[in-house]
């Protein structure tokens, strides 16, 4: 039993845009995509903030509903404080995984970029090689679940529209991955996703809505909540912004992420794809692979729920 956590990240300006406005986290237990908006300075600034908010969330060793909320509301301010200052919204997306607990036995060592896709971030540390040693470079990490102290359940958080994806490892000699069980965890804020959930069909919903219009993000003058969801975290998560969902088919994401192995080719092999099929946005996309297997069930949590009021989570169908 692989017993390591494997990161693959990579974000990329995209074939038509000026600057990025995407930006992801990926350290301590802490992977998210957040996709800017609002101009140019505002969305890459809006973005910029919400990671920092999360970046002090990973240096906690223990995380919270509470800390998770908390760091919303941080990043919330900031970002509505800077749309004001800019006479406009400057606002991002978030989605991504929060695992509960980061073990302090275990030290990721510094990630390297990709020489030829600037912004690949790889790790594949293992906690039990001698020598691993933090140090300024690293931009993600890797944990050793048997010295760690692992808790099985993790949170899954989202506000707009950029998504977080689940598959399962596959029985099979041949692929690592089995594209059959590709789940979407998270629910769009978006009005062409309220369009499908008030009974629009998804062809025609994509015809007349544009898929960038979104009714939730951090930065809205009226304030915001992360949806968050409990599931276990076992097997691959992929988040991304929609410069990924936005260019590629569900299916197409599940066949290229089944069709690697690793988290890093996984992760290069989406933002490549998503380039060759126009690349009209930003794209960014972190690739999280757990130790061990089990399906992805998961439920959503209520405003005044954390992990330990959810019980039967085996029981569960993920409810987004």
């Amino acid at each position: 039993m692989n017993e390591v956590i494997a990161v693959g990240a990579l974000t990329d300006i995209g074939m038509r845009r000026a600057t990025n406005q995407d930006a992801f986290l990926a350290e301590r237990g802490v992977y998210v995509v957040c996709d800017g908006m609002g101009g140019e300075t505002g969305g890459e600034r809006a973005s910029a903030i919400a990671v920092e908010e999360f970046t002090r969330l990973a240096a906690d060793g223990e995380r919270t509903r509470a800390a998770i909320d908390a760091a919303v509301q941080r990043a919330q301010r900031r970002a509505r404080a800077l749309g004001v200052e800019l006479g406009g919204i400057a606002g991002t997306t978030i989605s991504g995984i929060v695992l509960p607990q980061w073990g302090a036995g275990a030290a990721p060592h510094g990630a390297q970029p990709d020489a030829h896709m600037p912004g690949l971030v790889i790790d594949d540390w293992d906690a039990t090689q001698p020598g691993a040693a933090l140090d300024d470079s690293t931009l993600t990490g890797e944990w050793q679940a048997a010295r760690g102290g692992w808790a099985a359940p993790c949170y899954v958080v989202n506000i707009g529209d950029s998504r977080t994806y689940h598959m399962e490892r596959a029985d099979s000699a041949v692929m690592a991955w089995d594209a059959r069980t590709f789940t979407q965890l998270t629910h769009d804020h978006s009005s062409r996703q309220e369009a499908i959930d008030a009974g629009m069909g998804e062809a025609e919903a994509g015809r007349r809505i544009a898929r960038n219009v979104i009714t939730r993000c951090i930065g809205a003058p009226h304030g915001t909540h992360a949806d968050v969801f409990v599931a276990p975290a076992h097997g691959r998560f992929i988040m991304c912004s929609d410069g990924c969902h936005g260019e590629l088919e569900d299916a197409t994401i599940a066949s290229i992420a089944a069709a690697h192995n690793d988290a890093a080719g996984a992760a290069r092999a989406l933002v490549q794809a998503s380039l060759d099929a126009g690349g009209s946005d930003n794209v960014t996309v972190v690739v999280v692979d757990m130790p061990a297997d089990r399906a992805a069930l998961g439920a959503r949590l209520e405003d005044d729920e954390d992990l330990g009021d959810v019980h039967g989570l085996d029981d569960a169908t993920v409810q987004t």
